[in-house]
């Protein structure tokens, strides 16, 4: 199958409420916890090592990263959670973005919650979630690092997660092996058309 991400592009990267572009089209976001291989997963998604910066130290992201997959419907890339190195004074600046993003703007579609496999449901994942479903906006969990579990634990905790949260669909996938993204590219193709 032809990767319809292939072509994804980055935008920009917006840091105040004020800079958002037009709210037009549809906007998938990406968050998870720092260090949950969310920019892996974006690079390994569009099959373009380059796309999203990978660094090795966690919580660099500190902007919504806008990145074009085609007309109309974008990938936006939001800062890594719970991350101890750009200190608390960051959060509190794309806090407030973030809530009012999610107050305001019509395109948003969906979340994926990108979470380690091996400590999914962190507390603060949670908040994530209860902030998704307070807007009440789709949201997918995406079980990064997949290999690093054995095929038993990887469908107990697909079990469990889904046991425990209204997740639209609980996904896991392995950055490395490039495994599960097949099956991510058609659950995104699934929410920009639903």
């Amino acid at each position: 199958m032809k990767n319809p991400f292939k072509n994804t592009a980055f935008l920009f990267g917006v840091t105040k409420h004020k800079n958002l572009p037009e709210d037009t089209g549809i906007e998938i976001l990406l968050s998870g916890r720092s260090n949950a291989g969310k920019s892996s997963a974006l690079n390994a998604l569009t099959q373009n090592k380059k796309l999203a910066r990978i660094s090795k130290t966690p919580g660099r992201t500190t902007e919504i990263n806008f990145f074009l997959v085609e007309d109309n419907f974008k990938l936006l890339d939001l800062p890594g959670y719970g991350f101890a190195k750009s200190g608390h004074s960051r959060k509190k600046d794309w806090g407030p973005l973030l809530g009012e993003y999610f107050k305001n703007r019509e395109a948003r579609k969906a979340v994926l919650i990108f979470m380690d496999i091996r400590h999914p449901l962190k507390p603060i994942d949670l908040e994530m979630i209860k902030f998704c479903e307070s807007y009440n906006t789709a949201y997918v969990l995406v079980l990064t690092k997949s290999d690093k579990v054995s095929k038993n634990i990887l469908i107990k905790t697909i079990q469990q997660v889904s046991r425990e949260t209204n997740a639209h669909e609980v996904l896991a996938i392995s950055s490395l092996k490039e495994t599960g993204f097949e099956k991510l590219r058609k659950v995104l193709i699934g929410l920009k058309n639903g």
